[in-house]
């Protein structure tokens, strides 16, 4: 009888295993389904910045190069118009170089920046993909886990089976209760009728 209830125990306590392992599993897929749209999403939106920033310096380089152009023309007019404004043209053409030269410093800086969101980008796509591979790992565990239970099972039921046939079959034909305190012992509605009988 003991080893009846211990068996029973652990047949109890592998299929509650088992259901925790079996609710584990969608959770985990759900997780990895989650993971990999986040991962996604933040991947498009990364190339999205990407493309957005490429465009504005194309369009401040654009700028530039329109205004560097006009800033030569202006100087060419100026000289050719009078020599006396010589000086003060000088001085605009500097403002105009340092003009330049910050907005070329700005764009060298958003040229560094793009390259660090690139690899930014490349860090991310690393740790994702260490992510998915550990979690195959984990999918992987579950799945033996799970192919060992129900070998373990099949067992214990087997085992179970026999128990059960060694035991025999039992079949109670009466039970009878013990007289309860207060209760008059010369009342019983059982009779004993013999040795024999």
């Amino acid at each position: 009888m003991v080893s009846c209830s211990i068996i029973t125990n652990d047949v109890v306590k592998l299929v509650k295993e088992k259901d925790l392992s079996d609710l584990e599993i969608p959770k985990l897929k759900q997780e990895l389904e989650s993971t990999k749209k986040t991962y996604d999403q933040h991947r498009l939106q990364l190339e999205a910045q990407a493309k957005e920033a490429q465009i504005e310096l194309e369009e401040r380089l654009k700028e530039l190069d329109h205004l560097l152009k006009d800033s030569r023309k202006k100087d060419k007019e100026l000289e050719e118009f009078s020599e006396s404004k010589t000086q003060s043209w000088k001085r605009k053409e500097l403002t105009y170089r340092k003009f330049v030269d910050f907005q070329s410093n700005a764009l060298q800086e958003l040229r560094v920046a793009s390259e660090g969101i690139k690899h930014e980008v490349i860090k991310t796509n690393e740790c994702y993909s260490d992510e998915f591979s550990r979690l195959g790992v984990k999918l992987r565990g579950l799945a033996d886990a799970a192919q060992n239970y129900h070998t373990i099972l099949e067992e214990n039921r087997r085992l179970y089976n026999e128990v059960q046939d060694l035991k025999g079959n039992i079949t109670v034909y009466c039970r009878i209760r013990p007289f309860l305190q207060g209760q008059n012992k010369k009342h019983t509605s059982i009779e004993y009728i013999g040795e024999n009988g």
